[in-house]
Order: C-alpha cells, then structure tokens, then sequence
C-alpha cells in the first residue's frame, strides 16, 4: 500500500546545482524536483528548502533532468546558464532549447531514486461535545508516485464518531489508481476502492475497473483533469444481500495552489457512477480540501465530503456529508 511510502533516501548528493534568484541570492545545492510551483533543493546550509517558481530566474546543472511543459510536452537534458526568465536545455546530442521559466510545470532529476518521487501527507481532526457527550475523530492520508509514465496513488480517509446515546458511526474509504501517460496530457487509469459508511447502512463496497482521462488544464497555479471509465462494483447494505453491478464512472480533479506563494492550497475530487443495468440510479463521492501551511511541512486543513445515493431502499438515507477541520503533515 502507497499510504506507508515516507522513508527518504539517506544518501547525499553533491551540491553541484546553481540556482539564481530573483533577488539576486545565488544558491549553491542539489535541486530535488518542481512540482505545483514548488521548487525543492538540497543545501548544505539550510538543509531541504522550497522556493516558489515565481522566485526563480534562472538554474544551471551538469544532471539530466525531465522537464514538462504546460502543453503536455516533455523534454529531457541538462541545465546551461541562460538569460533571466528562461532555461536552457542541452539534448544529449549537444542541441540546446531555451524554454520559458513560465511554461513549465515539472522539473525531476532522471535517475533519482524511488523514495525521492514519492510525496504524500497525513493529518488528524478530534472534536468533543459535552452536551451530548460526542467524540468525533478524522483521519485523512495519501501517498502519489510519479515517474516519466506513470503516476501511481494511495489514499485513505476515516471518520469515527462515538455518542454515549447512540451507537458509534464510522465511515472509511480506501483507494488505489495508477495512471499511465500515453501522449500530450492523455493518460489510461486503472482504479479500485473499498468504502464502508455506517450511516448510509453500507457494510462494505468493493469496485474495481479502468478507463481513460485528460488534464485539462496544467499550469503553476492550477491542475484540471477529467477522466472516464468503466467499473464492477459490489456492494453489501445492513440487512440485505451482496449484489453486483456495472457502472459507468464520470469524474475530475481541480486543485488551485497560490500564484505567489506555497502557503494555500485548494483540492476537489468528484466522481459520479451510473448504473448501467437499468435501474436509473447515480452515486456521487466528492472530497475537497483547504490547506493552509502555517510551518515547512504543517499544516492545517479544512476537508469537506458528499456520498450521495440516487436510489437508496426504504430504510436507508441517501446522503452524507460532513466537514472536519484537521492538523497535519506533508512529505
């Protein structure tokens, strides 16, 4: 499972990378990657530090590294000194490109280990209320891999809620999905999940399946991507039998991170399914987020779900949905 991938690679690195700044600071490190307008770099000084994008005016490195593109395209070479605002990529044949600092979305060193293209986070919301003596606890993590082709990612999230007048409700979600890319921001997905949600009578959801999707939209203020597909689900509701089904998934993803800055962040995920055996029914699962980074690597979250059932039988509600506020922990 990706959620337990946070072990860091102990070996060192040369600092043989330059970046220049906009306020004319010359930095001397190892630089990591450029991911939503972040650039991580190594120093001997300062240990591993972030500097926006915007900051950034110009990088010089001996490494081959991969670099994207806003437009979906790749490039791969290592970094010579340009003029301010662009960067001056050197092909493996010797050909050079400049390419504009603002066009690009994605910077890896080729070759950096697999614990290196890991990122993920983890955070914890607790409440209590004396009047009825209610304890809620949330629990949100999730783990992305990405290399040249693939983007691979874990998540799990969980909401317990204890009542000394009514039995405990909890509600847990665990999903897995790889994506490879396959040209200019087209990529293939294959996803599977297991829900469960105590207050929907849902004992246990278990779905499976694949498609195709498409961002939209990449930039360094912005990530879009839609996505369809095909999925089998198997679902088994309190008191009544298993059944299985075929359903059609529709979704997307936006996530807004600060132009200027990498303190705020903003991420929806929907995903709808449409019954294909004729039953007419739509479900909807929609998780969103607001972060705040208060300290390198903290921070505060405010989370938001739906589950919403078109066609839920007699004794059952249709919808859920909740909003936590939560602490956390990004690596």
């Amino acid at each position: 499972m990706l959620l337990g991938l946070v072990c860091r690679d102990v070996a060192a690195a040369p600092k043989i990378d330059v970046v220049h700044l906009r306020n004319g600071d010359r930095v001397t490190c190892e630089i990591k990657k450029l991911e939503r307008a972040e650039l991580t770099l190594s120093t001997d000084a300062m240990e591993t530090v972030t500097v926006h994008w915007a900051e950034v005016v110009d990088l010089v490195s001996r490494r081959e590294f991969e670099v994207e593109l806003s437009s979906g395209v790749t490039y791969f070479g290592s970094l010579a000194r340009a003029t301010s605002g662009q960067l001056m990529l050197v092909a493996a044949d010797g050909t050079t490109q400049a390419l504009a600092l603002a066009e690009i979305i994605g910077l890896t060193p080729i070759g950096s280990s697999f614990w290196r293209r890991v990122d993920g986070n983890i955070d914890l919301g607790f409440s209590f209320a004396q009047a009825d003596l209610e304890t809620r606890w949330t629990l949100n993590s999730s783990a992305t891999y990405r290399s040249p082709r693939y983007r691979l990612k874990g998540s799990a999230s969980s909401q317990l809620t204890v009542r000394e007048d009514a039995e405990r409700l909890a509600r847990n979600t665990l999903v897995v999905s790889a994506n490879r890319l396959v040209g200019k921001q087209w990529f293939t997905v294959g996803m599977g999940q297991l829900q469960q949600n105590e207050e929907l009578s849902l004992y246990l959801r278990a779905l499976a399946g694949g498609g195709f999707g498409r961002d939209v939209s990449q930039t360094n203020s912005r990530l879009l991507s839609v996505f369809t597909g095909i999925v089998v689900t198997r679902e088994h509701f309190t008191d009544e039998p298993a059944a299985t089904s075929l359903e059609a998934m529709v979704g997307g993803s936006f996530d807004f991170f600060s132009p200027r800055d990498d303190n705020v962040s903003v991420s929806n995920d929907v995903v709808s399914y449409y019954n294909l055996g004729g039953e007419g029914r739509v479900r909807l699962e929609l998780q969103s987020a607001i972060r705040y980074e208060f300290l390198k690597d903290f921070y505060w979250s405010l989370n938001g779900f739906e589950s919403f059932d078109s066609a839920p039988s007699q004794d059952r509600k249709g919808n859920d949905a909740g909003i936590s506020v939560t602490f956390g922990w990004s690596f």
